[in-house]
């Protein structure tokens, strides 16, 4: 059991050893002062894998390292109790000579990362713990924890002060959250730590949550640790609007700011709770990405966008009733010339071509990777006028212009005149207009598959012809043909 780490096969025999000494649960706390630090993370898998929760609180108070990452555990092995026994194990630090070995933990990380997220239990993980906001990224190490030897054996004694632990959760916040036990035992225990525990939510998500509970939980998290924030179903009542705005402005290194269904209250009456909303949203200097989405922005583009201190790489405003002056306010704007994705669908911007919206593709074209014009009223003359600009756009990764009534012939000839953009993957484009009927800018009624079937045939055909097999062609509809 103390061999070399460099030994394949101590792994394994690390794990045999956990199980079996986890056979006498007693025994094992007793003698953990005597266990090698090599054989803590196998004793912790094997202890939640088989539920040993008294064996998971006296590990967590015994931790020999800075950083513990639960996510694979959860998803292997989803269980309520073995949780709260990890939460337990976070109380304040046993007395002297129940556990001499002093926990080195700082960091325990209960985030789910992208490769845990397409695993096979994540849906019974999640159903447990629908307050679970599943990541992307990974949450990044500090670097002082990376530095450090994870083989040094701590059982000479305390050499820190004193620190806080940090629990890492990303959350997804709706009714009825307050009935899961485990998140209100989380929420409680930070709350009576005294400051020993810091509840770190680096994404949150926020939907039809009742004020008074939302404001509470903001109240519980550090707010300078989030990075990503989704606010879906706004709050109506001014008063409201101002103290969220007011915890909004002490997000102060929020990246990515989502808000959908905001009232924006730009009229006389109201211009007093806006014109605060946007002086806490100018504190947001690391804002990197903002999406509006269903708010009635008409003519107040420039309001939201100028009280932003840096530009902004990714910008998605969807259904927002935009007007031509919104557009030229956005491509005369510090924003433009930094812009990476640029997402306006739902706005209906057939009036503005000719004019603001090729004026606009044109001074992104330097930067841009993603742009989605999908349900914005595009005919074939317009996709026409705006061509040029798009093929401008070297950068292009990803283009969007699905539920546009376009027609067979303009698909064609827009992939003819972008097959040129060596960066250009994967375009989403709409179903033509000889393969269904448009109302109101959208496709309605059933799709005529023979025809569609046609289309995609001669799509697949032409990009053979301009040796662009690596370039994907898809339908707004997911299977157009049998």
């Amino acid at each position: 059991m103390f061999m070399e780490m460099s030994n394949p096969s101590l792994p394994k025999l690390l794990e045999l050893a956990a199980y079996s000494l986890l056979s006498n649960e007693a025994s094992a706390i007793s003698a953990l002062e005597e266990f090698t630090v090599n054989l803590f993370p196998p004793l912790l898998t094997a202890a939640f894998a088989k539920g040993h929760e008294k064996a998971l609180k006296a590990l967590v108070q015994a931790w020999p390292f800075p950083f513990l990452r639960l996510g694979s555990l959860i998803v292997q092995w989803p269980n309520q109790d073995s949780l709260q026994a990890v939460l337990d194990g976070l109380e304040a630090l046993p007395a002297h000579g129940t556990y001499p070995r002093r926990s080195e933990l700082r960091v325990l990380d209960l985030t789910l990362d992208f490769d845990q997220v397409q695993s096979k239990g994540i849906a019974e993980a999640l159903a447990m713990f629908p307050f679970w906001l599943p990541s992307t990224v990974k949450a990044p190490m500090p670097q002082a924890m990376a530095k450090s030897n994870p083989r040094e054996d701590t059982r000479k004694g305390p050499k820190k002060l004193w620190e806080p632990v940090e629990l890492h959760i990303d959350l997804f916040l709706r009714v009825p959250f307050k009935f899961d036990p485990f998140l209100s035992a989380l929420l409680t225990k930070v709350e009576k730590s005294g400051g020993s525990l810091r509840l770190c939510c680096r994404k949150l998500h926020i939907e039809e949550m009742p004020f008074n509970s939302l404001i509470g939980i903001l109240k519980t998290l550090e707010l300078d640790f989030i990075q990503e924030l989704e606010v879906f179903d706004w709050f109506r009542a001014l008063s409201e609007q101002r103290l969220f705005a007011t915890q909004l402005g002490r997000i102060c290194n929020l990246r990515s700011l989502k808000l959908a269904y905001y009232h924006w209250a730009f009229s006389p009456v109201s211009e007093q709770s806006c014109s605060y909303f946007l002086s806490q949203l100018s504190k947001l200097g690391h804002l990197q990405k903002l999406h509006l989405s269903y708010s009635y922005l008409s003519g107040n583009l420039h309001q939201v966008l100028s009280c932003l201190q840096c530009p902004l790489h990714a910008l998605e405003i969807c259904s927002c009733t935009l007007l031509d002056i919104d557009i030229t306010y956005l491509s005369q704007s510090l924003h433009v010339t930094c812009l990476k994705k640029l997402d306006l669908s739902g706005n209906n911007l057939s009036y503005m071509v000719p004019g603001p919206l090729e004026t606009l593709l044109e001074k992104v074209s330097g930067t841009l990777q993603h742009l989605n014009l999908n349900h914005c009223r595009l005919k074939d003359a317009h996709l026409s006028a705006i061509l040029p600009s798009l093929c401008h756009c070297s950068w292009l990764h990803s283009l969007g212009l699905s539920d546009n009534p376009i027609s067979q012939a303009s698909l064609l000839s827009l992939l003819e005149h972008t097959a040129g953009l060596m960066e250009l993957k994967h375009v989403l484009y709409p179903i033509p207009v000889e393969c269904c009927t448009y109302l109101h800018g959208l496709s309605w009624g059933p799709v005529n598959k023979n025809k569609m079937c046609l289309v995609q045939a001669e799509i697949q055909k032409l990009l053979q012809a301009m040796q662009r097999a690596d370039m994907q062609w898809s339908p707004h509809c997911p299977s157009p043909c049998p």
